[in-house]
């Protein structure tokens, strides 16, 4: 019987001297182990759309066992990921971080991840990490530590790790008053304003400049397609990163190998 599903293969793992075993992430049943023969060939139909990160349309057939690459077509290729080594150690780190919490071969609860698909949201993941800190005419720059950031906000929503960013939980505003500040409660994933803050807290807290919660507000509450779309820079950025990476690790419960390799690089 085949199967057909459009993906992104987030793994390879080679066999032998021309094929290979590959995880193709997909919205219907979650990441899937199939095997690609002759994939590694030079003039094999498979060569480019079992390449890691190449989005296709798969034909799978499957046994008792496990599916098979039946034929592929390709739909876009991040080939030229591998160029930057930097950015290709984070999109490793983006496809370890789905391959963990995705469930394997098995059929996905929409209601699950809410409206957001997440092959487009690993697709346009990938597409901003191609186009990160490359100023155009019209745009400003968009550094790998934005794109990582929104990555691992979103995630964690989709997840349904989403923290509340609405207002403050106690007395509802939007904004702070009289020049006072905005606190984010990781353990709670909550928003609380300085006139609400008990000083007895003795949980974790971040406070936020009105610049870092409009973009953590931006990535959780923006459509798919927009939730990358947010230019901050300096001290800003760097205060977004690493809320982000400490709210993400702390959801999963792991840590990546992945992500240790990439903040080895000086960015």
């Amino acid at each position: 019987m085949l199967h057909t599903y459009d993906g992104i293969v987030v793994g390879r793992r080679e066999i032998g001297e021309n094929s290979c075993f590959i995880d193709i992430l997909t919205d219907e049943r979650g990441i899937i182990e199939a095997t690609a023969h002759g994939a590694k060939k030079i003039n094999s139909s498979l060569l480019s759309s079992a390449s890691l990160f190449a989005y296709s349309t798969f034909c799978l057939s499957k046994n008792k066992l496990r599916y098979t690459v039946n034929s592929a077509k390709p739909k876009y290729s991040f080939h030229a990921i591998g160029e930057d080594i930097v950015k290709l150690a984070l999109a490793s780190y983006f496809a370890q971080a789905v391959k963990f919490c995705t469930t394997s071969e098995q059929r996905q609860d929409a209601s699950a991840q809410g409206s957001d698909s997440i092959v487009r949201f690993f697709a346009i993941a990938l597409f901003e990490l191609l186009g990160a800190a490359e100023r155009t005419d019209d745009a400003p720059a968009r550094t790998l530590e934005t794109v990582r950031a929104a990555f691992e906000l979103r995630y964690s929503s989709m997840l349904g790790y989403r923290p509340d960013l609405t207002a403050c939980f106690n007395c509802g505003c939007y904004e702070p008053q009289d020049g006072g500040s905005m606190f984010f409660l990781p353990d709670r994933g909550e928003l609380v304003c300085s006139e609400c803050f008990n000083r007895e807290y003795d949980g974790e807290c971040e406070k936020l400049s009105p610049e870092t919660l409009s973009a953590m507000r931006n990535i959780i509450y923006a459509p798919l397609e927009r939730c990358f779309k947010i230019n901050i820079g300096g001290e800003t950025e760097r205060r977004l990163s690493r809320l982000t990476e400490r709210y993400f690790l702390r959801r999963t419960e792991r840590s990546f190998s992945a992500l240790d390799y990439y903040k080895t690089f000086d960015k």
